[in-house]
């Protein structure tokens, strides 16, 4: 779950309201304390309790719905998320961030056909945004669709070389299509160039699979 949390916070989309809503101050202030909550690992019941707040006076706020969404998948509630996901992308189906929501709650409730079908539909609208596309490598390869994962990963890599989470997670995906050599040489270069931290890789149950490498015995102190 903690793992998940980091993820979602990856290229968090700015807010962006449903057609009709227009949030006061009082209710902005609202928003963006529940967002700050989430985002910052504090308490997750604060955030769900100010955006229930938002989300009681503008049903139809897009920004409001998703961020909800996420709040109940760090919950551990993902049918509740599912709800919210789906309603964000009733009302702006052209969110890529909405649509990929979508894809996370599905694939946590049990429902991988939406989950697959989410994650189609968020790849062709997320176009310049490494941390979606991050998150679009990270629920393709849990969907077990590894070439997607890959190309997914290495346009995140692409649009921002100095983002450790875009290294992570290609080596990731290269570990578990058992192509160590590339892993390696990922997270290798990414070590070189003092992007990524030894720590991290030790810690990861993917990546500490490949720390026997002879291309990383020297960088990782081993």
């Amino acid at each position: 779950m903690v793992i998940l949390a980091a993820v979602l916070w990856v290229g968090a989309a700015a807010p962006s309201l449903g057609q009709n809503a227009v949030r006061p101050p009082e209710l902005n202030v609202h928003y963006f304390r529940a967002e700050t909550a989430w985002r910052t690992g504090g308490s997750v019941l604060e955030a769900k309790a100010r955006v229930d707040r938002v989300l009681d006076e503008l049903p139809n706020d897009v920004a409001a719905r998703k961020l909800r969404a996420q709040v109940l998948l760090t919950m551990g509630r993902s049918t509740a998320a599912l709800v919210d996901a789906r309603r964000a992308v009733e009302l702006n189906p052209q969110d890529g961030e909405a649509h990929l929501i979508l894809c996370e709650a599905a694939f946590m409730d049990g429902d991988t056909a939406t989950a697959a079908r989410a994650l189609d539909r968020a790849s062709a609208l997320v176009l310049e945004d490494a941390g979606l596309h991050i998150r679009l490598s990270w629920n393709a390869m849990h969907l077990g669709q590894l070439d997607k994962a890959e190309a997914f990963a290495r346009v995140a890599l692409n649009l921002d070389p100095n983002e450790a989470a875009a290294h992570y997670q290609l080596a990731r995906v290269f570990v578990l299509k058992k192509q160590l050599d590339e892993a390696a040489s990922v997270l290798a270069r990414g070590l070189r160039a003092s992007i990524l931290e030894p720590e991290v890789i030790a810690r990861d149950t993917v990546l500490a699979r490949v720390r026997g490498h002879e291309e990383l015995q020297n960088l990782l102190g081993q």
